[in-house]
């Protein structure tokens, strides 16, 4: 298929040289008058001079204040250090380096309440639960007990804590039939019994104040 022509790429047009004429003609021509250009400059000073007092005005001090922080709330040594260079970089002045930090603290807070959430409703989810829940729960919780510590590792146990898997459904119903398994299979196991009082406390260390 041939090529076709785009605007851009074809032959411009051929203009007379009465065209040429009329295209320059003074009369055709349409003068600035000096007053539009005066009014124009001065315009052009005015907002130049304006940007100029406020990025003397709005510029990062040369040390950060300590930044408020809400309660129950804390930033590490290294992320703070980290915080004032990119503060610094971007010439945040202290009122909006600390809108920053509570911009944080709003995002970490949010993350927080939605994890205690699920924690939440997984714990609900297993009491309910119609294979372990229920009337079964406080043994079928002494059983997984039973297998996490025959198994289990101490960094086992700190991950079930940290990520708040000791509390989800699936993670019980796992270690419970492990429990029942080597129970029927005639495995000792090691450890004292579990009172019920304190058997979601080691289950679910995470949920505990």
């Amino acid at each position: 298929m041939a090529e076709e022509e785009t605007i851009l790429t074809a032959s411009a047009p051929e203009v007379s040289s009465d065209e040429k004429q009329s295209d320059s003609s003074p009369e055709t021509i349409e003068a600035t008058t000096p007053t539009e250009s005066t009014e124009s400059a001065a315009a052009n000073n005015e907002e130049g001079n304006a940007e100029e007092t406020e990025s003397k005005v709005a510029s990062a001090p040369e040390t950060y204040e300590v930044f408020e922080l809400p309660e129950n709330f804390d930033m590490n040594e290294e992320t703070l250090g980290e915080y004032h260079t990119f503060a610094k970089e971007n010439n945040l002045t202290q009122e909006q380096a600390q809108r920053g930090v509570d911009m944080v603290a709003q995002m970490k807070q949010a993350e927080m309440n939605q994890w205690v959430e699920q924690q939440k409703s997984w714990v609900d989810d297993a009491k309910s639960d119609t294979e372990f829940g229920g009337d079964k729960f406080d043994q079928s919780i002494s059983v997984a007990v039973k297998a996490r510590d025959s198994f289990g590792t101490p960094e086992f146990n700190e991950m079930l804590d940290s990520s708040g898997l000791g509390n989800h459904p699936e993670m019980i119903r796992f270690l419970s039939r492990v429990g029942k398994q080597i129970s029927e299979d005639g495995v000792v196991v090691g450890g004292s019994s579990i009172s019920n009082q304190t058997r979601e406390a080691v289950l679910y260390p995470s949920m505990q104040n």
